[in-house]
């Protein structure tokens, strides 16, 4: 038997210097104080004008490849999950892959929100698992490209009508090189889902195709409807259901009691609600990471921005449970085996 594709590597990429609370209170009609106890933020980075995510995945991609011993070469496809493209068409991962030399391998991105990168994972695994020259089995190696990238600084309102959602904000990028081989992170469990009933309680509804005779109107712009929006008190129930359940299925799926996780990164865009969630179950705080109180909701690059940290602290073996949801609603869970 030929060895099951893995996750072989990662690398992160986030912009600039931290952004603080007191870099936006002033601007957000606020204090810093008040902040922080809104959001449970303290920091996040912003790209620099100019940088798209591809620009982001491009440093975040050169560090994985060479993690994973691999070069542009060996690349039989990438995928880009992002909610925040470089320009409307073509897909960020045309520009990653341009950027990063990679002939004219397939490129395509995926909208999955929060649960992006296990989206992009999960076609990834089956995309290299699949024998023959396709992927690039026969005549070398082959690795799939995985990344994760957001810029949100550039479509945030920084008035005070801002002041909730603007904060929890953050940009940056993870990729992730999968391929098989007897190394790297098992993924022994992988569920994600899509209830399109509620996306309109956490969405940015303009510019949209939609909309006639521009994708967006002067009034659109008074009115704000081309900065995210999001209902986070009625969603916080929901959401911690649903995370809860997602990460049960993933631990029954891979014979996991909670106890044997190392650590459980749940990712939201409300750090209470991950927390709560986490708890409900069963992990302790000492084993519990939220995204989003180290760099702001990063959206598709929040977990594995953290998992790329926890995979240079823990040991192969250690098992890691992540768990993520946002906007579609969207939700999911995998169960990892670090290598």
């Amino acid at each position: 038997m030929p060895p099951e594709a893995r996750l072989l590597s990662l690398g992160t990429h986030l912009p600039g210097a931290p952004v603080a609370n007191e870099d936006l209170a002033e601007r957000l009609g606020t204090t810093v104080e008040a902040m922080l106890a809104s959001t449970d933020i303290r920091e996040r980075h912003y790209a620099s004008e100019g940088e798209g995510p591809s620009d982001l995945a491009r440093h975040a991609a050169e560090r994985a490849l060479e993690g994973a011993g691999a070069t542009v070469d060996d690349l039989s496809l990438v995928v880009f999950a992002t909610a925040t493209p470089d320009v409307t068409f073509p897909g960020s991962a045309c520009f990653l892959q341009d950027k990063l030399g990679a002939g004219t391998v397939g490129a395509i991105d995926v909208r999955a929100q929060s649960v992006g990168f296990l989206a992009g994972l999960e076609l990834a695994m089956a995309f290299a698992s699949v024998p023959g020259p396709v992927s690039g089995q026969e005549g070398g190696p082959s690795r799939v490209l995985v990344a994760a990238g957001e810029v949100f600084s550039s479509g945030l309102d920084e008035s005070p009508s801002g002041v909730d959602l603007t904060p929890r904000f953050g940009d940056g990028a993870a990729v992730g090189i999968v391929g098989r081989g007897d190394e790297g992170a098992r993924i022994a469990a992988l569920r994600w889902y899509t209830d399109g009933t509620l996306a309109d309680r956490f969405w940015c509804e303009f510019p949209a195709s939609r909309r006639y005779p521009l994708r967006i109107m002067p009034d659109d712009l008074k009115q704000g409807r081309h900065y995210p929006k999001a209902d986070l008190q009625s969603l916080a129930s929901v959401v911690q259901r649903r995370l809860v359940e997602a990460a049960r299925t993933v631990l029954d799926e891979a014979g996991w009691a909670v106890p044997t996780l190392e650590v459980g990164i749940v990712d939201y865009i409300e750090p209470r609600v991950a927390r709560a969630a986490a708890a409900e179950i069963g992990l302790g705080d000492a084993k519990t990471d939220v995204p989003t109180e180290h760099f702001g909701h990063v959206m598709a690059a929040g977990l594995p921005l953290r998992l790329s940290d926890w995979n240079t602290r823990l040991a192969p073996g250690a098992r890691v449970l992540l768990a993520a949801a946002g906007p579609g609603l969207s939700w999911g869970a995998a169960a990892l085996e670090l290598g």
